[in-house]
């Protein structure tokens, strides 16, 4: 097979690609046909979608200036001009997007990497698997190689240094303000899909040392996206369960996400866990929300009602733009008919009189409408006993929201990693845009949600215990949060779930 690489940087990234790069740049990307990331764009396009990225962020993003200035913005944009200024691949031209997105420390604004492997198609090769960092090394947390267990340390993939790929990967991360250890996290996650990405290899030459300490160099084989859909079992199920720790009279709640399937499961689901919680007086409540990416605000404000032994209101700042692209504008047709028909019957003064009015509003008109009300739950069920919050760097965006609620009504310790968020808030209801000449997605924020008790932090919120994992973990498929609190790990007959 012939073996050619690409120069991304200071990066020589050779993964035996089976390719040959075309001899003129061309005016689009076709991201299914073969060889689609070695294709070469001509300067004029990536400038001209370029242009109207700049432009769709100046008219959609509700703050673009929150976490840099007009002028780092100003000089990233016209880094990424310059950079585009060649003939790029189309690899190398996300990585320009990448690094200009990323000014904005706005983990709703960015271009994902995954996104762009599953637009090439089914038939697209793959090797799945997941990284976890430990320390300054790299292990196979998740993979189908049947050479290379759970906990083997990872040395090279095709030649490819393990380090190489976690800087390239880096650039694609996410990060909400300063929360630079969380964005750590969330690369080494995304390790396996940039390697995927940048790769079209029919085989992959793996030098990992294997858990018991040998050093092994085997050659895997991918699979077609078509096949790797069709695995039930290798994503983690994102239904909300509970269990119950009998020997110290212990309850957790995990909540994988704030957007489950159905909403009235959801609400049963912890209804029913609180009830439980009472009946059995339990002396401790742990709530698990690490990987969970958010969702649904008022799904994550659910579960505050429980344990909202203040009886505090949420006062919530909405920071909104009007754009085509903003959270009214993008209501089906019904629903918009709807929400105008509600507005107009609505007391002047209300929530939806004041939406409606920023509704109506010229396009590029910013507004801030706070939203004051005491959450509620179906049964007015309150815990007011101990409670503990674990979350790790993938816990995000309403998830985040809430750990900010947590520590800020001082409910309880915080247990795990940095989340990717601040005491502060976390922009949201991101929406997807395509660039007109590459048809590249892109994800943009529409929305700011800052708590008016606190205004802007940059700061991350950091738990109050860290828990670092070790590579005996992995092996031992062991979970070193539970081992701190003590915590059974629950069994399929223990979860419960609606």
């Amino acid at each position: 097979m012939k073996k050619l690489g690409f120069l991304f940087s200071v990066v020589f990234l050779s993964f035996g690609f089976s390719i040959s790069w075309a001899q003129t740049c061309q005016s689009v990307w076709f991201p299914s046909k073969p060889n689609a990331e070695a294709q070469l764009l001509c300067p004029e396009i990536m400038i001209n979608d370029l242009v109207y990225l700049e432009k769709t962020l100046q008219e959609t993003h509700p703050n673009l200036y929150l976490y840099c200035t007009e002028t780092d913005f100003r000089n990233a944009y016209k880094k990424a001009v310059q950079a585009a200024s060649t003939d790029k691949s189309t690899l190398q031209f996300s990585l320009i997007i990448a690094d200009f997105l990323s000014i904005l420390s706005d983990s709703h604004t960015n271009i994902n990497p995954r996104d762009l492997l599953f637009m090439q198609g089914r038939k697209r090769l793959i090797y799945p698997m997941i990284f976890k960092q430990i320390n300054n090394d790299f292990y196979f947390e998740k993979t189908l190689f049947s050479q290379f267990p759970t906990g083997t340390k990872v040395l090279k993939m095709n030649g490819l240094s393990v380090d190489s790929l976690y800087n390239l990967t880096l650039r694609f991360s996410l990060a909400e303000g300063n929360s630079t250890v969380a964005k750590q996290e969330m690369a080494s996650k995304m390790m396996g899909i940039v390697f995927n990405l940048f790769s079209r290899s029919e085989k992959m030459e793996v030098v990992g040392i294997l858990p018991k300490g040998d050093t092994l160099t085997s050659t895997v084989y991918p699979m077609t996206i078509k096949a790797f859909n069709k695995l039930n079992n290798w994503y983690a199920d994102e239904s909300t369960y509970y269990f119950f720790d009998k020997d110290e009279n212990r309850a957790v709640l995990v909540i994988p996400s704030f957007e489950p399937r159905i909403l009235l499961g959801y609400y049963k689901t912890l209804d029913n866990f609180f009830e439980e919680v009472k009946s059995r007086k339990c002396e401790e409540v742990i709530i698990d929300l690490r990987d969970n990416r958010g969702g649904l605000i008022r799904a994550q404000e659910y579960l505050i009602s429980f344990l909202n032994v203040k009886h505090e209101k949420i006062n919530m700042e909405y920071l909104y733009k009007r754009s085509n692209h903003d959270r009214f504008e993008q209501l089906p047709f019904y629903q918009k008919w709807q929400f105008t028909r509600m507005a107009e019957r609505a007391d002047t003064g209300s929530i939806i009189k004041r939406e409606f009015r920023f509704f109506q509003s010229p396009m590029g008109t910013v507004e801030k409408i706070d939203y004051v009300y005491l959450p509620r739950n179906t049964k007015n069920n309150l815990y007011n006993g101990k409670t503990t919050l674990i979350v790790n760097g993938l816990s995000m965006s309403a998830s985040a929201m809430f750990a900010a609620w947590f520590r800020l009504s001082e409910r309880g310790k915080i247990v795990g990693n940095q989340c990717m968020g601040t005491p502060s808030g976390t922009f949201g209801n991101g929406a997807n845009i395509y660039l007109p000449n590459t048809g590249i997605p892109i994800l943009i924020s529409t929305l700011k949600f800052t708590p008016k008790s606190v205004g802007i932090q940059v700061e991350p919120i950091n738990p109050d215990q860290k828990i670092d994992h070790e590579p005996a973990d992995l092996v031992k498929q062991t979970d070193p949060v539970f081992r701190f609190l003590h915590i059974s790990p629950p069994t399929a007959l223990t979860k419960k779930r609606n």
